[in-house]
């Protein structure tokens, strides 16, 4: 179950890249087994992944971006997780990542504090994103195509710009050292004006 809503036209330009992402994380799960899923990290790992993914997609990004920060006091030297840009556009995002269970998203607040944090990088004429990794999990068995189908339909109630979604079926019933099931891994995208 994969999928991407973009409803921003400015974010229209990284539709390659969150093409190449689901790419990257099966690439991962080819090279490191069945027993092993990138989105169980955190959120450097899953931004690696999606810089991965803007490298397969033709573009260039970097990491921990230097920038202008604005603050309370004026501006000073900054910067930004991740800058992802093309040869005519280049977005500034801000990471963060969440694990909530699957039957209870409660993303509102995540999104919200991330687009915040996005709000204070780089200068207000600048595309700047507030970029949440959503990673839920289910303690001691794995989740059921329906409780997916309705996580899906939860995630596209958020108010973002994109979102995008990849519950593989091969790796839906991986869990980690702890027990919880985690099936795939989501990325909500919100633009932060200001």
């Amino acid at each position: 179950m994969q999928g991407m809503i973009i409803s921003n036209p400015k974010l229209e330009f990284l539709r390659p890249l969150l093409e190449r992402w689901f790419d990257c994380i099966d690439r991962y799960n080819a090279v490191r087994g069945d027993n092993d899923a990138p989105y169980w990290f955190d959120e450097n790992a899953n931004r690696g992944l999606l810089s991965a993914a803007a490298w397969a997609a033709e573009m260039v990004t970097l990491q921990q971006a230097p920038t202008r920060k604005q603050t309370e006091d004026g501006d000073r030297n900054g910067r930004a997780d991740l800058m992802i840009a093309t040869s005519d556009e280049r977005a500034w995002l801000q990471t963060s990542q969440r694990w909530p269970k699957v039957n209870s998203l409660n993303l509102t607040q995540a999104l919200v504090d991330i687009t915040s944090d996005a709000r204070r990088i780089s200068y207000a004429s600048d595309l700047k994103l507030g970029c949440l990794f959503v990673a839920p999990h289910k303690p001691q068995q794995s989740a059921t195509p329906e409780e997916l189908q309705d996580m899906v339909d939860d995630l596209q109630k958020e108010h973002t710009c994109a979102v995008a979604w990849y519950f593989p079926y091969a790796y839906r019933k991986l869990r980690n050292e702890a027990g919880h099931y985690h099936p795939g891994i989501a990325v909500l995208l919100k633009e932060a004006r200001g």
